[in-house]
């Protein structure tokens, strides 16, 4: 009994030291653009429809992110615009339609992961913004926190970043129509294994001495037995 609770304790040890996964957050950012600009795509040019293409290539030589436009409703469909604004990919509502029904936008880098995704943008009124992901470990659609949105003036320019977990797809959703949405970039790939801090490998050590003098009491029990029995 007492070998299994030193076990049981070291463990736990294990287990405290292990990281949780962090939430995904946004907020206001006023650092570099991330380390892969997307590029409206020059090998698929469909414009002012309800899907247009981006590339993650400087060449624009790719079709592999897609923006879709929604209406207020978060349902209907909204035709939108694509250009490349000073390098990256900026999306407004499409000239052909009825002036401010953009919402909402659905970003999808379609062959790759992501841990990061910068973007700028302008809305027509006041308004606040929202937005949704979904992780690469499946589970549907998750609010960002803060949940209660950021709130944002009319015209103004102001940058995000989204960040903390390993995403497949993002959703925009803003109270005000969006005038631009901008400055995209991404961090592609898996977050890196995290390193652990001194006070970790302090628990994981401990944890792991608990368990080998469980074990070298066990041996020596085990030993002292088979003696008498002999």
């Amino acid at each position: 009994m007492r070998r299994v609770l030193m076990a049981a304790t070291a463990a736990a040890a294990i287990g405290i030291a292990t990281p949780a996964s962090a939430a995904v957050t946004f907020s206001t950012y006023n650092g570099p653009d991330l380390a892969t600009a997307i590029k409206a795509s020059t090998t698929n040019t469909a414009n002012d429809v309800t899907r247009v293409y981006g590339c993650t290539q400087n060449n624009g030589a790719c079709a592999n992110v897609t923006f879709d436009g929604l209406r207020q409703n978060m349902a209907t469909p909204e035709a939108i615009h694509i250009t490349d604004g000073a390098g990256f990919a900026a999306i407004s509502d499409a000239p052909t339609n009825a002036t401010n029904q953009l919402y909402g936008l659905v970003i999808d880098i379609t062959n790759f992961d992501f841990n990061q995704y910068m973007f700028s943008i302008q809305m027509v009124n006041d308004g606040t913004l929202f937005v949704y992901y979904a992780l690469a470990s499946g589970g549907g659609w998750n609010l960002a926190s803060p949940t209660g949105g950021i709130a944002q003036s009319a015209n103004a320019n102001v940058d995000y970043i989204l960040q903390g977990d390993t995403m497949t797809q993002i959703l925009i959703y803003s109270t005000s129509p969006i005038k631009l949405f901008k400055q995209n970039s991404v961090t592609l790939g898996s977050i890196p294994a995290p390193v652990p801090e001194p006070a970790t490998w302090a628990l994981m050590l401990l944890g792991f001495g608990g368990i080998g003098m469980a074990l070298r009491r066990g041996r020596r029990r085990s030993k002292q037995t088979l003696m008498q029995i002999a």
